[in-house]
């Protein structure tokens, strides 16, 4: 009788042991998803040249769709100074942005100038945060 009592007990911690091992070699089935979209602000400084004017912009509200870990490409506004006519005046632009890196390539839309005519720069700019 004791050796039926002893089987039986390791038949059944057997049993429960497999199952314990079953459950816990079990995977994750929820995989992390990542994301591709980012908004945020631009710590960032840049210098644009275009239509005469030169500009001199800092990092403002942006989303960007993130290709790879250092390519992103989007769009985004930049407090500026322009410098036009001799004349330094802030404007807000609104530009695209191409980043590789900490590297940025924007051309800065800031509107019309006194002579309705589209003031459009380009310029490279570089992130710092």
């Amino acid at each position: 009788m004791d050796t039926f009592k002893i089987t039986l007990a390791a038949i059944v911690l057997s049993v429960v042991s497999s199952f314990a091992q079953e459950t816990t070699q079990q995977p994750d089935a929820a995989p992390k998803k990542v994301k591709n979209v980012e908004a945020g602000f631009d710590g960032m400084l840049a210098m644009s040249y275009g239509s005469s004017t030169f500009g001199i912009n800092v990092g403002g509200p942006s989303l960007k769709y993130k290709f790879t870990k250092k390519f992103k490409v989007g769009v985004g506004a930049f407090p500026s100074l322009i410098i036009a006519d001799d004349k330094a005046v802030p404007r807000l632009a609104v530009s695209p942005i191409i980043e590789y890196n900490n590297w940025m390539f924007i051309t800065p839309y800031y509107g019309y100038d006194n002579k309705d005519k589209q003031i459009w720069t380009f310029g490279l700019g570089y992130k710092f945060i």
